[in-house]
């Protein structure tokens, strides 16, 4: 028996037990994960064309809000890499035209003669400014809101997905067949 996932909430669909579905395919642990990433698909598509009529592009927004909320308005490159999942040429390639447009600035980093800083500029800050609030509204109408008293716990639960997916970077470690003990 699999859980109809427009019957119950998403928490009440994460704490549920996997159940034993006749075909794998079938399981609500795939139901969930797929749900998880059609929201979040359709989320970003929104979010980028909403992004659009402020000029700034999805992944300039993201890069700029990562540096507003990080302490000294600055992070290493590879962190924000990691954060931003792309590789590490494409955050040298992000940084590069957010440089040449005098969003961001670079720092040598004290202890790693290689390493850098993307650091916030004020024109950096003031363009945030501008995209945030109307970003803010389309993001609580469409998801946010949909949360209503369950939002502190959803937002607790994402993160602890979000570590434990950083755990393993590179998939489960020594990846072979799944055994019931890896299991839900």
């Amino acid at each position: 028996m699999t859980i109809a996932p427009s019957l119950c909430s998403p928490l009440a669909l994460a704490d549920a037990e996997p159940t034993h579905a006749a075909e794998p395919w079938e399981s609500d642990v795939i139901t969930a994960y797929g749900l998880l990433r059609e929201a979040a698909a359709e989320l970003d598509q929104l979010m980028r064309h909403s992004l659009k009529r402020s000029g700034l592009q999805m992944a300039m927004f993201e890069l700029l809000l990562r540096l507003a909320r990080s302490h000294g308005e600055k992070q290493r490159l590879t962190s924000l890499a990691r954060e931003l999942t792309v590789t590490t040429g494409g955050i040298t390639r992000l940084v590069d035209r957010a440089e040449n447009l005098g969003l961001v600035r670079r720092e040598p980093c004290p202890d790693d003669a290689r390493g850098s800083f993307a650091v916030l500029t004020e024109e950096g800050k003031r363009r945030l400014r501008e995209a945030l609030p109307d970003h803010l509204l389309e993001i609580d109408s469409l998801w946010m809101s949909q949360l209503a008293d369950e939002r502190e716990l959803v937002l607790g639960r994402l993160r602890r997905v979000r570590d434990n997916a950083r755990r393993w970077p590179n998939g489960r470690p020594n990846l072979g067949p799944i055994s019931p003990a890896d299991r839900l």
